[in-house]
């Protein structure tokens, strides 16, 4: 009647399959162990990091000097965040009291305007004067651009007005510079107005 073949065969795969699941089980227990830790180091003691990303600025302005009827010490200022070249050109008028451009030099008046050319500033055919290097930024262009010397006879009517327009752009890449401008660059330096 009692057959203990049969009986043993049966509880012998049993055996397997219990040890099995206790492994499986252990394994996984591991596992989570494993993971829950480090997700909890990691989560404890990483310190977020904000990235932030801002476009550069270019910009510019004109710093001048006028004093007894004489403009000199003429540059141009990076005010930008990032290296830039400039050119720069300048309009000159007479000006009554009023305001009004006159359209020729009233008789008895007259100025002197030089550009200052040196090594740093070139003259391209665009009118335009280019200054050969770029300006990193909070830098200004060194040497005046120009000085300009007025005469007026006396109790003027009329005044001089010479404005100086400044142009920035970054100076990276080479040939953003290039074809906005159309100036070719070579080291690091505005070479020549090839025109655009």
């Amino acid at each position: 009647m009692y057959q203990r073949e049969h009986f043993h065969d049966k509880r012998k795969p049993n055996i397997r399959l219990n040890r099995t699941a206790v492994l499986i089980m252990a394994v996984l227990l591991l596992l989570g162990a494993a993971v829950g830790s480090t997700v909890a180091f990691l989560i404890d003691k990483t310190a977020p990091v904000e990235n932030s990303f801002e476009y550069a600025k270019v910009s510019c302005e004109v710093t001048e000097n006028f004093t007894n009827n004489k403009k000199d010490n003429v540059r141009v200022k990076n005010t930008g965040t990032t290296d830039a070249y400039i050119r720069a050109t300048y309009v000159v008028n007479w000006v009554d009291a009023q305001g009004n451009i006159v359209a020729s030099e009233p008789a008895g008046y007259k100025y002197t305007l030089t550009a200052n050319l040196n090594n740093s500033w070139t003259k391209g055919s665009d009118g335009y004067f280019y200054y050969t290097s770029p300006i990193a930024p909070g830098d200004s262009t060194q040497g005046s651009l120009l000085t300009c010397t007025v005469t007026y006879p006396d109790n003027p009517e009329y005044t001089l007005s010479v404005e100086v327009l400044a142009e920035a752009i970054q100076s990276t890449p080479d040939n953003a510079v290039q074809e906005a401008w159309g100036v070719s660059i070579s080291q690091g330096s505005v070479t020549a107005y090839s025109g655009n």
